[in-house]
């Protein structure tokens, strides 16, 4: 940059190409009071504006301080009432068949048939035949049977012919003893008198004797067909018991289902030859399905001291399938006979109620099971969500929150039941508060708080 004047007072210095000026002087003097005119215009207006701010601040407006105000915060409440409520204890538990049965032949010999049917999970009805087992030699022992027992028949008929016989033959001797008998008495008689002589008398005699021998041999030849007759009648009765072993081994060649069920497994073929030692279906009724679950030693002792009995309470079986549930009805039938010590608890068994659902449950199946708890008279219901420190609640008394330290006696879902502690009538808070604390101002929703009625708006916290 070049100047018209240097400090010495020297002549400018002319531009190239330009024409030479006349040179011009500068009074110091002048510089001076350009200066000084520039610093007091600079201190005027400090001087100003130190002015205007003071004047800001000595005629401000003046404002009281805003009073300080406790958070009221909104919070849902619960009015309690003493009721008797009975919980519910989730448990799970197995599905198994109550009835299930592992046929087996009753007679050995080759399978000539199988019921189509006979597949694992098929259905089955009473008295399907299963298996058919070849009949011809258990035909051919019941034809035998009954022809034994026809000759035992025909035997018996001829014995007791011959009863006839020897007790009409023993009469007929029986008549001629007395006969002789009585004309050896005349003979005896008639020897005094001298009609008679001895020896006529003592062929009398001999008559008699012979007469006696003869009652005599009729009289066991009676009792030795008496004896074949109860031989015969022995053999007869043998002999039908061997026919309805017969009859009963020809109807056993073909085995039937017991009862409605479900096919387990199976192993038949036609053609294999199978014994009484072989299992070829295991059948299980699906009509009378059980459940086995585990109550721990603390359960089992609550629910035995209520005064409705274990045994003949009625259950609820869920049965999770998928993203599907479905529900069976069932009651407790009885507690198994020992203890589950592994499990840790008392196993019980409930009958299922037969379903007509269209899912039928099947054993094996794992379940979800609510039992009845212990019935708890006098009690209030409150959710689970008003519980502090595991044993404390907040009542609301006059806008303000106050402790409660009570007795928790069941968790029944998202409830809990509380036995002592409270008062009918309290409202308990149910919002779980960080904040709660004796002392701390709610409100419900919608309404207003308590110090509202002395004309201070009540605004709640962002973070209430």
């Amino acid at each position: 940059m070049l100047k018209s004047i240097n400090e010495e007072g020297e002549t400018e210095t002319p531009l190239s190409g330009s024409a030479p000026d006349k040179p011009a002087l500068r009074s110091p003097f002048l510089r001076g009071g350009r200066v000084l005119l520039q610093v007091v215009l600079m201190l005027a207006v400090l001087g100003g504006s130190y002015a205007v701010m003071n004047h800001m601040i000595d005629t401000k407006p003046t404002r009281d301080p805003r009073p300080f105000r406790a958070n009221v915060y909104s919070v849902e409440t619960v009015t309690v009432t003493p009721q008797a409520n009975r919980p519910k204890l989730l448990l799970y538990g197995e599905v198994q068949a109550a009835r299930s049965v592992e046929l087996r032949p009753l007679v050995s010999g080759e399978i000539i048939a199988v019921n189509p049917k006979l597949r694992a999970g098929a259905h089955v009805s009473t008295d399907d035949v299963l298996i058919e087992i070849d009949p011809f030699y258990y035909r051919g022992a019941l034809a035998e049977a009954r022809a034994n027992l026809a000759q035992a028949h025909a035997s018996l008929t001829e014995t007791e012919a011959r009863i006839v016989a020897e007790t009409e033959q023993l009469q007929s001797a029986e008549t001629q003893l007395r006969l002789a008998e009585s004309d050896l008495e005349r003979a005896k008689s008639l020897v005094s008198s001298g009609t008679l002589t001895e020896k006529q008398v003592e062929d009398r005699s001999l008559i008699v004797s012979q007469r006696q021998q003869a009652v005599s041999q009729r009289r066991n030849n009676q009792l030795i067909e008496d004896a074949r007759r109860e031989q015969q009648i022995a053999a007869i009765e043998s002999l039908t018991w061997k026919v309805q072993r017969a009859e009963r081994n020809l109807e056993s060649a073909v085995l039937k289902a017991p009862f409605t069920g479900v096919v387990n497994s199976e192993n038949a073929e036609p053609g294999r030859y199978v014994s009484s030692s072989d299992v070829v279906v295991t059948l299980y009724d699906d009509e009378a399905l059980e459940v086995r679950f585990t109550l721990t030693d603390a359960q089992y002792g609550r629910i035995s001291a209520d005064t409705d009995p274990l045994i003949g309470r009625d259950i609820k079986v869920v049965w999770v399938v998928g993203l599907s549930s479905y529900e069976y009805i069932g009651r407790i039938d009885r507690i198994a006979a020992e203890i589950a010590s592994r499990r840790g608890g008392i196993e019980v068994v409930a009958r299922l109620n037969p379903t007509s659902s269209a899912v039928q449950l099947r054993p094996g199946a794992f379940v979800e099971i609510d039992v009845p708890d212990r019935l708890y008279d006098r009690s209030y219901r409150v959710p689970e969500t008003a519980l502090f420190n595991g044993r404390e609640v907040f009542v609301i008394e006059d806008g303000k929150l106050s402790r409660r330290i009570v007795e928790v006696a069941a968790f029944d879902g998202e409830d809990i039941i509380v036995t002592g502690g409270l008062d009918e009538g309290d409202e308990v808070m149910t919002t779980h508060l960080t904040q709660a604390d004796d002392g701390v101002e709610v409100r419900k929703p919608g309404s207003r708080p308590a110090h509202g009625r002395d004309g201070v708006a009540a605004r709640n916290t962002r973070g209430s």
